[in-house]
């Protein structure tokens, strides 16, 4: 997937349109349309506010490769939490932080009665 392509796929996972993301950007519709069909090249400071306004990174926009390091136990599961929590749609996005609090909050009581019999 080329640069194009993962800016189209970034766009689409914050649900912005294309004049969306045009307007952030303080360029036309037009020029935008360019960056997603390959036609134009965004420069060094553009794909810099892209991967902000997108909440993604550069690497990720420009596959250099760089975000596939190893990463320790813990932080590779906090990646793939979040590479899934992507990928669900805003509702579900939701419904899933809604049930980690519900779940927090769980442990939390359970922790508090144990702590209570001691």
């Amino acid at each position: 997937m080329g640069f194009s392509e993962q800016l189209k796929k970034a766009r689409l996972n914050m649900n912005y349109t294309q004049q969306q993301v045009a307007d952030l950007m303080g360029i036309t519709k037009s020029t935008y349309c360019g960056y997603e069909t390959g036609k134009r090249q965004p420069d060094v400071a553009k794909i810099k506010q892209l991967s902000s306004i997108l909440n993604t990174s550069g690497d990720i926009l420009l596959e250099t490769g760089f975000e596939k390091e190893t990463f320790p136990e813990n932080t590779q599961k906090q990646k793939e939490f979040f590479d899934i929590f992507d990928e669900l749609s805003p509702i579900f996005q939701d419904y899933l932080i809604k049930t980690a609090k519900d779940l927090l909050n769980t442990q939390l009581k359970m922790q508090s009665n144990t702590d209570n019999k001691n």
